[in-house]
């Protein structure tokens, strides 16, 4: 097992003071100090830098912060690892964005379940930039994101085809139409996703290029909100396929493509630590969750890669 005292100094890094590091550990702060002083002599060289306001890492210490968190990454993984050897009950979070939470992951339990009993998950919805925080942060095994912007932390082991539609009332006029262009949707009324998603950003950015100005009469950072403005005839929406297309069978809506390269590349991204040591059974839910989100509503083109035992 690693020292104690590497739990304490990275507790320390992660909750930036003494204090808060030792309410964590369920130790007095004098014995947090403690423990950071046998380390600072075990390395030679002082750790943090002291204030009022808390403490902040020397440059050596921030070398030590990135070592002891890919250790303390490796025996918890490691941990976990016998703990599924032992038949100990076993939690998987997972990070998502909103519009893959009723299109797959649940079928992907139910699959999963059949083979692996003691298996309990956790689902976190958040806007797509969070999903990669998230991860970084420890707070989840496994991150859903839409177009996950590359981050040297994290490694992208599936991606699935998601592209960005337009929903309509069925008695729009531009719902008899498969394809329209910016143009035919920018004067009339629409509902986005607000500034937090990248379906926004992409959206704006195409605008912006296209020389149009589209202002949503609602925005909102709830896909159902988007939706129901659709259901009630208020106008389209801008949303990814998957959630449109629970709107479209629930309530005779139409889906119509967005003819613009920024719509049709975008993807799924299923993104795990890249420190991390993956646990056998984590890699096989990662599998069986790619496969359940490509084949919820016929979706093709994931592309997996192999999740090895440190990716």
């Amino acid at each position: 097992m690693f020292p104690g005292v590497l739990r304490a100094f990275h507790e320390v890094v992660q909750a930036g003071s003494i204090s808060k590091a030792g309410k964590h550990l369920g130790l007095a702060p004098s014995s947090v100090s403690r423990q950071i002083a046998i380390l600072e002599r075990q390395m030679g060289t002082t750790l943090f830098k002291r204030s009022l306001e808390g403490v902040e890492l020397t440059h050596a210490g921030s070398i030590l912060a990135e070592y002891a968190h890919s250790v303390i990454l490796d025996f918890e993984s490691l941990k976990t690892e016998l703990n599924d050897i032992r038949g100990v009950r076993r939690l998987i979070r997972i990070t998502m964005v909103e519009s893959i939470v009723s299109a797959g992951p649940a079928a992907a339990i139910k699959a999963f379940l059949e083979e692996f009993k003691l298996v309990t998950f956790e689902f976190h919805v958040v806007p797509a930039p969070f999903v990669v925080e998230a991860i970084k942060a420890n707070q989840c095994e496994i991150g859903i994101a839409f177009c996950a912007a590359p981050d040297p932390a994290v490694v992208n082991v599936a991606r699935i085809h998601e592209p960005i539609v337009l929903l309509l009332p069925s008695n729009h006029p531009l719902a008899a139409r498969d394809e329209v262009t910016l143009n035919d949707v920018a004067s009339f009324p629409l509902a986005l996703p607000d500034n937090n998603f990248g379906i926004r950003r992409r959206f704006d950015r195409a605008c912006q290029a296209a020389g149009l100005s589209c202002v949503p009469i609602l925005q909102s950072n709830s896909f159902e909100a988007l939706r129901d403005f659709v259901r009630v005839g208020a106008g389209g929406a801008v949303l990814p396929k998957r959630a449109a297309v629970c709107a479209q069978e629930a309530n005779g809506l139409k889906i119509v493509s967005l003819a613009h390269e920024e719509f049709q590349s975008t993807t799924l991204d299923l993104v795990i630590l890249k420190q991390r040591r993956i646990p056998r059974i984590i890699r096989l839910f990662v599998e069986t969750l790619a496969a359940s989100i490509e084949a919820d509503h016929g979706t093709p083109s994931a592309d997996l890669a192999k999740v090895g035992a440190k990716a």
